[in-house]
């Protein structure tokens, strides 16, 4: 089950060197979603580990010191900046260790507001992943989530999905119907916790 605090309760949590527990829920919000949009402006695998560290670590200090003040805008756009300015960095540090051969060019130019969309694209993405995981272990049945994925999420057509799955075709569109309607409420809450970032 995931954290039930706000964006809120976690950076108030940060004041406090010693709460490890506050940091660690907002690096499991935050790095996945980070982790994605340096994937999306090219970095490898590696690479964007490094970058979504240091970004991390950039961005306890910035707060810590008071840098980053939430009546100036929100927390996922000054996370936003510090990330394409250290995949920038991860790519130039790859580049000098002849690690990769792509150019450092291919990082930068992304522009801010590009990042931003990647950000809003990984961030839904992550929220839906953890809605089907709660709805998962709630119990739902794993036949109406393989055909509300299949057909809802992924667009396979009815007649692949009824074949796949063993199900009329009334069984799949219920499916979606019914899954949809239990998604809906948790993607809510998610996005209420899941705040400016």
């Amino acid at each position: 089950m995931f954290s039930d605090r706000t964006t809120t309760a976690l950076l108030n949590g940060l004041h406090d060197p010693a709460n490890h527990q506050a940091w660690g829920e907002l690096d499991a919000r935050c790095r996945p979603i980070m982790i994605g949009v340096a994937r999306r402006i090219g970095l490898t695998e590696a690479e964007a580990e490094d970058a979504v560290q240091a970004t991390m670590i950039a961005f306890l200090e910035a707060y810590r010191e008071g840098k980053y003040q939430r009546e100036r805008g929100r927390l996922s756009a000054f996370l936003i900046t510090i990330l394409r300015s250290r995949a920038i960095d991860a790519r130039r540090r790859a580049v000098n260790r002849r690690e990769t051969a792509a150019p450092v060019e291919a990082v930068e130019r992304f522009s801010q507001d590009e990042v931003g969309r990647f950000w809003l694209d990984e961030r839904q993405s992550q929220l839906f992943r953890h809605a089907m995981s709660e709805l998962r272990e709630d119990g739902a049945d794993e036949q109406m989530l393989a055909a509300f994925e299949l057909f809802g999420i992924r667009g396979v057509s009815i007649g692949e999905v009824t074949g796949l799955l063993g199900m009329t075709r009334d069984e799949v569109y219920n499916a979606k119907y019914r899954i949809t309607k239990r998604l809906q409420p948790i993607v809510a809450r998610l996005d209420d916790l899941y705040e400016d970032i």
